[in-house]
Order: C-alpha cells, then structure tokens, then sequence
C-alpha cells in the first residue's frame, strides 16, 4: 500500500521559498537604486521609473519576508514581467530622445537585473502553487432562498 503524503508538505516546500525570492527582489532593487543618479542626470522619465522599480522591489521583498499573500505574488509577476517586457524592448527598438532614436546597449549590470527578474518570476509563480485555494463567495439568489425556506 502506498504512502500519503502530508498536506502540509507544499506549505513547508514554498516557505523555503520566499527567501531566494526576497533576495531576488533585494537584488533587483539595488541594482536599480545604484543605476538611478546616472539615469536621473540622463533623463528624468527613465529616473523615474528606476525609481518607481526600485520601490516597487523593495516593498515585494519585504512582503516576501513577511508572509506573502495571493495578491503581492500577482503584483510582484506583473511587476517583474513589465520591467523584463520593457528592458527587451528598449533594446530591440529604437527609444525616441530629444533629437535622434537611441538603441539601448546591453551592458552587464542590466543583463544581471533582468536575469534576476526573470527568475525571480519563475519563484513567484511556484510560490503561487503553494498559497491554499482560494475561497468564493457564493451568491445568494432568491431561488437559494426559497429552496432552504421549502418553498418550490
């Protein structure tokens, strides 16, 4: 006869996970921090979504830390797939600046954010697996109503 397995067992699996994934978003957060005087003198919009990121990282690793429910593990995918959807197009097309399009290069720090990102996703969505299932409301018509009160 086969052996059955703890329910318990997913929760104790995906709490091991919320520390590589907080040091994910730590990471991606002080690389955006670091890079944000040089793009601020750039450009102001660049600086300001490094900026916006950057908070937006660190609020995701702190949440990590502290127990993450299903909404910060959305807000932390659509968050990272944004960042990742951004960093590729801006290097795969030209981005408008004051007098000529500029392709942005590939460099080294930004290859290292976006890899932390993306498996920084990866986590996430594994994180989702773990969280239990949601419960639905259930709602009330006045044909349920009636069937609990007897009347056809």
């Amino acid at each position: 006869m086969g052996t059955m397995k703890s329910m318990t067992y997913p929760e104790q699996n995906g709490a091991a996970l919320h520390y590589p994934a907080a040091a994910l978003a730590f990471a991606s957060e002080l690389i955006h921090l670091w890079v944000l005087p040089g793009q601020l003198v750039a450009a102001m919009l660049p600086g300001i979504f490094f900026f916006v990121v950057a908070i937006g990282q660190g609020l995701l690793a702190v949440n990590l830390l502290l127990d993450p429910g299903r909404w910060i593990l959305r807000f932390g995918t659509l968050l990272n797939v944004f960042v990742i959807f951004v960093w590729a197009s801006t290097r795969v097309v030209s981005v408008p600046e004051l007098f000529a399009p500029v392709r942005m290069p590939v460099e080294g720090l930004d290859l290292v954010a976006t890899a932390a990102e993306a498996a920084l996703v990866v986590l996430l969505v594994r994180l989702r697996r773990f969280l239990p299932p949601r419960k639905r409301r259930r709602r009330r018509g006045a044909w349920r109503d009636s069937r609990k009160k007897g009347v056809s």
